[in-house]
């Protein structure tokens, strides 16, 4: 048996299942993550007392990045091993959030500071994402070689179920944070530190097949791009990524500070922990119907859930131009999370089970480009008509395009016809 035949069957850290680890990866980066979905608004809405359009291009910032830079992503999930190239992204993620840590205690916060740490996390974010999604089918089909059968349907559901109950954690932390954020950013390189760790345990196998040359890279991207637009299924999956960034993403960064900082807010310990406690009503339900997802049997009309879930999404939207109590919102808010579960564990069961394995991370690297390509355009938008109408008014801009996007997705793509036996088959091995 050859080292790679090798690495398919040891296990990672002695007895440890490789799916476990890969959930724990999945977790610590994403407990950084929730704890940057309250930091990074905080400091600017509330620390530096941004202007609403400010505020909105922070946030561009913050995912304009993965835009650019998540086509390069894909082709480096595609020519590198998983958990060496996961472990030096973190790093570089860690060793930002400490020098935003030092920066923060010394008092030297600027706003353009903050600017320069969110473009250097959203790089990070751009090569890690589309790495991190493409290694879950390789460990997905290793496990299966050692006699521990798992469908990649389920897998996903899961790792969707580990991603949302990790952001709910680092969302509940963050909220603590107030008027003293820096101890919470050491935490934060702590967590990703500790990822970064963790990662050197997957046991992939250096990939094979593709030209390691600029002309052979910009080749893949041309193919990648092809193929995915091509794809009767993976086509309307990158129109939904596109119109869930700019309606969906971008007001959810930067409706929820705003709206708490005009009408809920006063002081920043109370800003920062209704705005956390936002975040956390929103992912507490997200989790519970990923979870419900897991468990289920899975869908045979995914597309149909998706689209659905889009609609629910708008109709909660449409509510922030309503005056109400804040117990009210964080109710619309907790359905809305319901519906963002589904939408997310479809999204990530149709593209995962659609692409060939070797356009697989050029597939995931595109659907979250359009996916992040539209959060900036929405965070601008959404910034600059809070800036003119306020921010409740403002949420009528992404609640209607949302819905009348999802009815158009519905009407004139297959996707509302999509069955999942037709895309989604799972890998066949022995039961356990």
């Amino acid at each position: 048996m050859d080292t790679e035949q090798k690495s398919e069957t040891r296990r990672p850290f002695g007895g440890i299942s490789e799916l476990s680890l890969y959930y724990v990866l999945v977790a610590l980066y994403f407990f950084a993550f929730g704890m940057q979905f309250v930091l990074f608004p905080s400091l600017v809405a509330f620390f530096l007392s941004a202007t609403p359009a400010g505020v909105g291009l922070a946030q561009s910032a913050l995912s304009a990045p993965m835009f650019c830079l998540l086509l390069f992503g894909g082709l480096l999930a595609e020519r590198a091993r998983a958990g060496p190239t996961l472990a030096k992204l973190y790093l570089i993620f860690a060793f930002a959030s400490i020098a935003l840590c030092a920066i923060v205690a010394a008092g030297l916060l600027t706003y353009e500071i903050l600017i320069g740490y969110a473009m250097l996390v959203g790089a990070c974010a751009a090569f890690s994402m589309p790495v991190r999604d493409a290694a879950l089918n390789g460990v997905v089909l290793r496990e299966t070689a050692r006699g521990r059968y798992t469908s990649l349907a389920t897998a996903a559901a899961a790792t969707t179920a580990v991603q949302i109950g990790a952001q709910i954690a680092g969302i509940l932390v963050a909220r603590y944070a107030g008027s003293t954020p820096a101890p919470f950013l050491a935490l934060q390189a702590i967590i990703l530190s500790l990822g970064a760790a963790i990662a050197l345990g997957l046991m992939d196998s250096k990939p094979h097949g593709h030209e390691r040359t600029i002309k052979g890279a910009l080749r893949d991207v041309r193919d990648g791009l092809s193929y995915a637009f091509r794809n009767p299924i993976m086509s309307p999956m990158l129109i939904s990524a596109a119109y869930v960034g700019v309606f969906v993403v971008g007001s959810f960064q930067v409706l929820f500070p705003l709206i708490v900082r005009e009408y809920y807010g006063a002081d920043q310990d109370v800003q920062a922990s209704q705005l956390g406690t936002l975040f956390a009503c929103f992912w507490c339900a997200s989790f519970i119907s990923a979870v419900a997802l897991s468990r289920m049997k899975p869908l045979q009309r995914p597309g149909r859930a998706l689209i659905a879930s889009h609609i629910i999404s708008a109709a909660m939207l449409f509510t922030f131009a309503v005056d109400k109590p804040y117990i009210a919102f964080l109710a619309i808010v907790s359905v809305w999370g319901l519906a963002a579960g589904v939408a997310i564990s479809m999204s990530r069961t149709i593209t995962q089970g659609a692409a060939e394995p070797g356009y697989l991370g050029r597939v995931l690297a595109v659907y979250s480009m359009g996916f992040m390509g539209g959060a900036p355009i929405g965070s601008a938008i959404v910034g600059f008509a809070a800036s003119e109408w306020g921010p409740r008014t403002a949420a009528l801009i992404p609640a209607g395009g949302l819905a009348l996007a999802a009815i158009a997705l519905a009407i004139f793509t297959p996707l509302w016809r999509y069955a999942a036996e037709s895309v989604a088959p799972e890998l066949t091995g022995p039961d356990v």
